[in-house]
């Protein structure tokens, strides 16, 4: 009778813990620069997660974009691809392909929420080059 004792508690600590970890993902406090720089905050980020080698990088980049740092700028800005959209910035692609449950990007794994934020954040402040 005492085994039961401890694996009931056992799986009620771990029940307790994966609900105290949930919350406090959601809770995350993000901090951002004032000023979201492209070349600073938001290249690093496509550097990593984007402009590799399979997806959005050399001559025949996924879905015709390439985020190299030579011409990620000028792609997203395409003012016909809706990547970036400083007027809903939540309806941007970029944010929306953050975000989407069915085909997220990065395949590789969702970006973190303060990522995801700066990202918002930087076409909020109207997406500028600098």
């Amino acid at each position: 009778m005492r085994d039961y004792k401890h694996i009931s508690f056992f799986c009620c600590l771990i029940f307790c813990y994966s609900c105290s970890y949930d919350k406090a993902e959601l809770n995350v406090d993000c901090v951002s620069p004032e000023t979201v720089s492209f070349s600073g905050d938001i290249q690093p980020v496509l550097n990593t997660h984007c402009a590799v080698s399979g997806c959005h990088s050399g001559s025949s980049p996924a879905g015709n974009l390439n985020l190299e740092p030579s011409v990620a700028y000028v792609q997203l800005m395409n003012n016909s691809s809706g990547y970036v959209d400083t007027i809903t910035p939540i309806y941007s692609v970029l944010h929306a392909s953050m975000n989407s449950s069915s085909d997220p990007m990065p395949p590789t794994g969702k970006l973190d929420k303060c990522t995801v934020d700066l990202i918002l954040k930087w076409i909020q402040q109207k997406a500028k080059n600098n």
